[in-house]
């Protein structure tokens, strides 16, 4: 479920990808937004039926928001001045849900049920 309510906060960012903290959103922190949605999906998709890429995506996808951020900032004068940005990025609620994100799916118990379970 967790990937289900990132992913729609996702594709919240992709629509209101304006001005955030100073920082512009450029054209390929856009389209990496729009990725970490189309990953949301289907790695939800994939855990939900048992698939390991769907698993492996969903991993992926986990770490894009922080990608997308990291590459906004670049062009807007380097990611040491918007520290703040690339690691709470749109609020402080956003950033729990993610950061949870990844520490549930990269746990050990998680890991070694894909292991065991998954195709």
């Amino acid at each position: 479920m967790l990937l289900y309510i990132d992913g729609f906060f996702a594709l919240l960012a992709v629509i209101s990808s304006g001005l955030n903290a100073g920082i512009q959103h450029t054209l390929f922190s856009r389209v990496l937004l729009v990725a970490s949605v189309v990953g949301y999906v289907y790695g939800a998709w994939g855990i939900a039926n048992e698939k390991k890429l769907g698993y492996q995506i969903a991993v992926a996808a986990s770490f894009i928001p922080l990608l997308a951020r990291t590459v906004a900032t670049f062009s807007a004068g380097g990611p040491l001045q918007h520290l703040g940005f690339i690691l709470l990025g749109f609020g402080l609620i956003s950033a729990l849900f993610e950061y949870a994100l990844i520490g549930l799916l990269l746990h050990n118990q998680s890991r070694e049920h894909v292991r065991i379970w998954f195709d």
